[in-house]
């Protein structure tokens, strides 16, 4: 490779309406990639210059927002990026001084915006709020009463409140309701679970769908019958395989011929994802973790097999969604779909290869990054720096597939 990545990963930031309005970027630096501590100033450093000069920050974040970590020394720095596009994120770790604050006033006159990562209310550090723009509220810190009281005290001050670290949808419903303005955790990935709680029809119907096209006895013409009866999924399949995320060398025009040339397999796990992402009361960037997921864990294997070998590494990524698509466990929800044990017990167990890959590409996505097995990805022929260059060619893929989605949705077609 050209030059080294630091590991980097990205956990999206959503407004009320559940639009992805920035993304957080996560990062070490592969020098270090246990559990060490890292010198913030050259992390920090790292991964600014990666993303905004050599990745190019659209390959990372398309057009959002992106926040990330500043040292007090990073901010003395002459920072020829978009102050539009960065968001000057100020960790709690910080010493609060005359120095820090000086900082923070030139950083608000060149017009960056400036956020406060962890912050609880104090008579120390009340004297950050006027150059704060957005503060960051841990909810798995403060009760739910510490929370009201800091969004009444930090709206009234006119600062927008980021409520981070939201596991469920119930505290998502709860930050919501007392006025928190953009919200961040792992509530996407987990499913909605209501005791006694049937599926819609709508996900019943998705789930039919997965199952019929997981039978392990479909033949090709099965296939091709039940993607050809709606024609929605039909038009959409079309359009994607013939957009440059797949960059084929001719014109796909019929069911048929997408059939024939890609394969039963794969137009399987294509067609999982589009029935899934019509499922209308989903946020759009879980389809986006998704195809990410799945995505990510063919390029890791593909790098010790055939591309067209990896497939069903790529319906584990693309399956370990299921349940929060669905909003049912995910062993209940596989139930209904007949899996190899194989697959079944890489998506409950994280067992055999798939299942390996499958607990690494989500420990990356975290930023967990002690929690990476190195020496087993080693025998991929992976080490940090060639990871994280899968991880952005992952994002980049992404992006040109979403673009396409995104195109039908504008042609009212979705």
């Amino acid at each position: 490779m050209p030059h080294e990545h630091p590991l980097l990963a990205r956990q999206p930031i959503f407004n009320r309406n559940m639009e992805v309005v920035a993304y957080e970027l996560l990062y070490r630096t592969d020098q270090q990639n246990r559990a060490e501590v890292l010198d913030g100033d050259i992390a920090s450093t790292q991964v600014l210059l990666n993303t905004f000069t050599e990745l190019s920050i659209e390959k990372v974040v398309g057009k959002h927002r992106a926040f990330i970590n500043f040292t007090g020394a990073l901010m003395d720095a002459h920072l020829p990026f978009d102050v539009s596009q960065l968001v000057v994120e100020v960790l709690e770790t910080e010493e609060l001084d005359a120095s820090l604050l000086h900082r923070l006033k030139t950083l608000r006159d060149k017009r960056f915006t400036i956020a406060l990562d962890d912050f609880e209310l104090s008579s120390e550090n009340e004297s950050l709020l006027p150059y704060a723009d957005i503060v960051k509220l841990d909810v798995l810190c403060l009760t739910q009463n510490d929370l009201d009281r800091h969004v009444k005290k930090l709206k009234a001050l006119g600062i927008q409140v980021l409520a981070e670290k939201i596991e469920t949808f119930a505290m998502l419903e709860y930050c919501k309701a007392i006025g928190c303005d953009m919200f961040q955790g792992y509530f996407l990935e987990k499913p909605q679970i209501i005791t006694g709680q049937r599926l819609s029809e709508s996900k019943q119907a998705v789930l039919q769908l997965l199952a019929k096209l997981n039978d392990k006895n479909a033949k090709f013409e099965d296939i091709e019958d039940i993607i050809s009866r709606d024609p929605v999924l039909s038009f959409k399949l079309l359009k994607l395989v013939n957009s440059a995320a797949f960059g084929l060398p001719r014109t796909i025009e019929s069911l048929r011929q997408a059939l024939t040339l890609l394969g039963l397999k794969i137009i399987k796990n294509w067609i999982g994802l589009l029935a899934m992402a019509k499922l209308g009361n989903k946020p759009a960037e879980l389809s986006v973790k998704a195809l990410s997921r799945a995505k990510m864990c063919e390029l890791i294997a593909a790098t010790r097999q055939p591309l067209s070998q990896c497939d069903s590494y790529f319906t584990a990524g693309l399956l370990s969604m299921l349940d929060a698509f669905m909003d049912a466990p995910l062993e209940k929800v596989l139930r209904d779909i007949q899996l190899s044990p194989s697959l079944r017990s890489a998506l409950l167990e994280h067992k055999g290869e798939e299942g390996k890959l499958l607990q690494t590409v989500i420990a990356y996505e975290h930023g967990e990054w002690e929690a990476i097995d190195w020496d087993y990805l080693s025998t991929y022929g992976l080490n940090p720096s060639s990871l994280s260059a899968l991880y952005l060619q992952t994002l980049s893929w992404v992006d040109e597939t979403q673009q396409t989605l995104r195109a039908e949705v504008k042609s009212g077609l979705a």
